[in-house]
């Protein structure tokens, strides 16, 4: 069994607050595995990227972004502008992928029924495993970004979000 909690009965308890609010975010492991077997090459991310549920995203650290992984929100892109969002992988029964198929950061979130879930895959743990990944996902990341930027991708997707969250209101 892959390492983790396993707390599917809590989370249903709350509905998924925190997938909600942002995807969980994936280690270097998590990515190979869906490459099945393909080499981690700049072309075969991007080629994943765009095929898959993964998104680049980044966080600050002194002064410069730091890039990983983590799990698609709804409506957007692969490019992770979106600051929060709710996880593609979220259904109204949960989350829809299998507890070993979940990316780190989902399988290492300890739910808690107080609401005060702990995160286990830290931001320390993501920079010693996304460190070496960095000049590769920045590449993919400016790249892509302009383009998306340019061609008003970032603005639809904030759009399609919009009425995605008016719809479920609605419901």
């Amino acid at each position: 069994m892959t390492d983790g909690f396993l707390t599917d009965n809590i989370c249903a308890q709350c509905q998924g607050r925190c997938c909600k609010t942002m995807g969980c975010s994936l280690e270097p492991a998590d990515m190979i595995r869906a490459l099945n077997g393909r080499a981690a090459t700049r072309e075969n991310l991007e080629q994943l990227l765009q095929n898959s549920q993964f998104a680049i995203d980044s966080f600050q650290i002194g002064g410069r972004a730091f890039y990983y992984l983590r799990m698609k929100h709804k409506c957007f892109t692969f490019i992770g502008v979106d600051a929060m969002g709710e996880c593609i992988a979220l259904t109204d029964a949960g989350c829809g992928l299998l507890f070993e198929d979940r990316p780190k950061g989902g399988r290492m979130l300890e739910g808690k029924e107080t609401g005060n879930c702990v995160q286990h895959y830290t931001q320390e743990m993501m920079i010693a495993d996304w460190r070496p990944w960095q000049d590769t996902l920045k590449e993919i990341w400016d790249e892509w970004f302009d383009k998306f930027e340019r061609d008003g991708v970032f603005d639809q997707c904030e759009e399609d979000y919009m009425q995605y969250q008016m719809g479920k209101r609605k419901t």
